[in-house]
């Protein structure tokens, strides 16, 4: 990783760490460029595993939980992660923007809404810019 992408790293941990605070064209310029950053090192399948996890709340919010009920499982997305990170080091600077957003996105059911179209985002756009399958 060289030092822009460090760089850059920091500016979206830093914009991602409140979600309430992004409007949703900035959240999508953070998805297009993370998308392209990780295209050719991150499997879709990798990031669409995460996804997956993230849409078993959403289904349990839409089964009427209220969000103090689901709120753990959004936290403990987090170590799902770290798990990926240390089995693959192509996956870390993904996890590291994912993690100050998954931190966001528990706080309220509005940001965690956002975070949803977040990774949405990413995927198309990993997809869009040759991101491999």
């Amino acid at each position: 990783m060289n030092g822009g992408q460090q760089a850059d790293i920091l500016r979206f941990k830093g914009e991602l760490s409140d979600l309430k605070k992004l409007s949703m064209e900035r959240l999508v310029e953070i998805a297009d460029h993370v998308g392209s950053t990780v295209a050719k090192k991150v499997k879709m399948n990798q990031i669409r595993r995460f996804l997956d996890g993230a849409r078993k709340v959403e289904a349990e919010l839409k089964s009427r939980e209220k969000f103090d009920a689901v709120k753990d499982q959004i936290v403990l997305l987090r170590p799902k992660l770290a798990y990926a990170a240390g089995r693959n080091q192509d996956v870390k600077e993904l996890a590291e923007i994912l993690d100050t957003a998954v931190k966001s996105a528990a706080q309220t059911e509005e940001n965690f809404m956002k975070f949803l179209r977040f990774m949405e985002g990413i995927i198309a756009y990993h997809r869009f810019h040759g991101g491999k399958d």
